[in-house]
């Protein structure tokens, strides 16, 4: 990777940025103007997509097809879809599934991306903790609108910030009833759509009522909840709890335990696996140090042809080569763990991992990328990631923009 050079303009804390050393050339006020509106009407693939909606029966896959219409809402300079329904003026920012196949790549000076997977809610109150630091009263708090119109300045294509795309889109994702409270009041937002689940570390929480709240959520076309999850199984904290569980008094009892929590979270696993399926929307996968339990379960209750995400890979290149051969739908997703002086094996598994099984993801506020480990990671951190994996791959980053941007299309339908 080039060299970097820090810059110190005013921004939120956790927007930590920095630039190519070269720089680059610099533009005419038109050619700005002109530039950056192109960068915020990025190509959608119609035909394609709408014949595979109209084709079934899925209420998540018949949402009306957005047409090649779009508006920038001046408060943030994020993209809303603009949707024909049988509601005559109606504008959605709810997503639509699509199969239509990649956009040709635009021109370096008009990509734009998207995080296929944030926490919103955590962000914002991360960075306003950070930003409270010192300070009195409300004036600190960050929110969605203070944060969108920060990272808008930084990705001023003339900006000293820029990285080479701008942000058009990001699903956040809530996985337990606090976070889905907490959701709802970013939903409307433009540009952002969410996944509505239960994590396995929230497994205790999942009931018929919880149930019934992702379900509806996600089959309703007036909203932007477009996938269900993220769900799955999670080894590693779970054993460590019931290791630190001091009232479990010897072996046979945490033994006991275990089989109880490891029975939970692969029956709510199992549970949103068919919701998914029933709605035939998107299934966001969180698996860490249960390969073994994970596939098996997937082979028991998905279909092939499910649209799956599997949300910050880390696992083995054993597992991602099983999973991408038997699920032709599947994409894995890439955090900044890609950027890390030890991230050495999830890099090798980006560099055997076809570009267009890639989809790029910040998992924010958690493992921002070099150069900001430490900082609160965001959306706007999603160029980072990218330049390290076209960097692994030997390709240019410009690609891995425009194919993620297309892959994201047509896991999400956005």
């Amino acid at each position: 990777m080039p060299s970097c050079v820090a810059v110190t303009p005013r921004r939120l804390p956790g927007i930590v940025i920095s630039r190519d050393a070269d720089g680059g050339a610099s533009q005419s006020p038109c050619a700005r103007a002109g530039r950056m509106a192109l960068a915020r009407v990025a190509p959608v693939a119609l035909a394609a997509g709408r014949a595979a909606a109209l084709s079934t029966s899925s209420p998540v896959a018949r949402r009306p097809i957005a047409v090649a219409a779009r508006r920038v809402d001046p408060s943030t300079n994020l993209v809303a879809l603009v949707s024909r329904s049988s509601s005559p003026g109606k504008l959605r920012h709810a997503a639509v599934a699509t199969d239509a196949a990649p956009t040709a790549p635009p021109a370096a000076d008009t990509l734009t991306y998207v995080d296929t997977h944030c926490h919103l809610d955590l962000i914002f109150q991360k960075m306003t903790s950070e930003a409270k630091k010192g300070k009195k009263g409300d004036a600190a708090v960050v929110d969605f609108d203070s944060w969108r119109h920060q990272l808008t300045q930084l990705e001023d294509p003339d900006s000293e910030s820029y990285l080479g795309a701008q942000l058009e889109a990001c699903l956040t994702v809530a996985c337990s009833r606090r976070a889905m409270d907490a959701v709802r009041d970013i939903l409307p937002k433009p540009g952002v759509f969410a996944a509505f689940g239960c994590h396995p570390l929230s497994a205790h929480e999942w009931d018929a009522d919880m149930a019934s709240a992702v379900e509806s959520a996600v089959a309703d076309e007036n909203n932007a909840v477009v996938a269900v999850g993220e769900c799955g199984l999670d080894y590693h904290y779970a054993l460590k709890e019931i290791e630190a569980d001091e009232s479990l008094a010897d072996d046979a009892a945490r033994e006991a335990r275990w089989e109880e929590v490891r029975k939970t979270q692969e029956d709510v696993f199992v549970a949103q696996m068919k919701m998914a399926t029933r709605l035939g929307a998107p299934l966001v996968i969180h698996t860490r140090e249960a390969e073994a339990d994970t596939l098996r379960l997937m082979r028991e209750h998905l279909r092939k042809d499910a649209r799956v995400h599997v949300h910050c890979f880390t696992s083995s290149a054993s597992l991602a080569r099983t999973l991408l051969g038997e699920y032709p739908n599947l994409c894995l997703g890439f955090t900044g763990v890609c950027t890390f002086k030890n991230g050495g094996d999830v890099r090798e598994v980006v560099r055997s991992t076809p570009l267009d099984r890639i989809l790029l993801e910040t998992d924010g506020p958690y493992m921002a990328p070099a150069p900001h480990r430490g900082a609160v990671a965001h959306p706007g951190h999603v160029p980072h990631i990218a330049k390290k994996i076209a960097e692994v791959k030997g390709v240019r980053a410009e690609e891995v923009f425009a194919q993620c941007r297309a892959n994201t299309r047509r896991t999400y339908g956005f």
